[in-house]
């Protein structure tokens, strides 16, 4: 049960801090919108919402030899989809817009389903709001792997890590784009596919 007071602010892009019981669990977006995280409406949000701060992020902490975005790698993985998920593919990512990118040694020390339930409200709202299917199918989680895949290729140090279980990378290699232009590609895919 929850123990909200009425809103005081007009404006529905916004939260009265005062009106929620944890300061803490607001974000603010770069668009000046609020998000409440315990309650996530994502009904006045547009994709540059989701957009910015993916080009914004960059994959694996920032531990490859050139920037690459999580929406880059969005977008990657939209065009290596089978027919018909691509638009699910550039979607897959898009809570990271709010949680960061969580790299894959942290999920498993700290616990894949913790992380899970925790970002569950938002992924729900999300899919709701920009319409692709959660839970994702099969064919977007081989996708994100293949484009994983092909990151480990192009833009990681050589490493002895064991990635043998990855489906084969893409044949063309990547070529890094910038925050802006990584937004405006994740942008443009999304009208594509719209």
């Amino acid at each position: 049960m929850s123990t909200r007071r009425p809103r005081r602010s007009s404006d529905p892009d916004q939260l009265d801090l005062l009106d929620i019981p944890e300061a803490t669990a607001v974000m603010l977006t770069y668009s000046g919108r609020t998000l409440d995280l315990e309650l996530p409406d994502f009904s006045r949000f547009e994709i540059e919402d989701i957009a910015r701060p993916l080009a914004y992020q960059c994959r694996f902490v920032g531990n490859t030899r050139a920037f690459y975005s999580v929406a880059q790698h969005c977008v990657l993985a939209s065009e290596l989809a089978s027919e018909g998920f691509a638009y699910e593919a550039l979607m897959h990512d898009s809570e990271e817009a709010f949680t960061g990118d969580w790299p894959t040694p942290w999920k498993v020390r700290i616990g894949r389903d913790v992380i899970k339930a925790a970002i569950e409200p938002l992924k729900v709202a999300l899919a709701a709001r920009f319409g692709f299917s959660h839970p994702q199918h099969d064919a977007v989680k081989l996708a994100d792997q293949r484009s994983l895949a092909t990151e480990l290729r192009d833009l990681c140090a050589p490493h002895r890590v064991n990635w043998r279980d990855l489906p084969a990378p893409a044949p063309e290699p990547i070529v890094p784009l910038g925050p802006d232009d990584a937004m405006a590609a994740f942008i443009q895919r999304y009208h594509d596919l719209r």
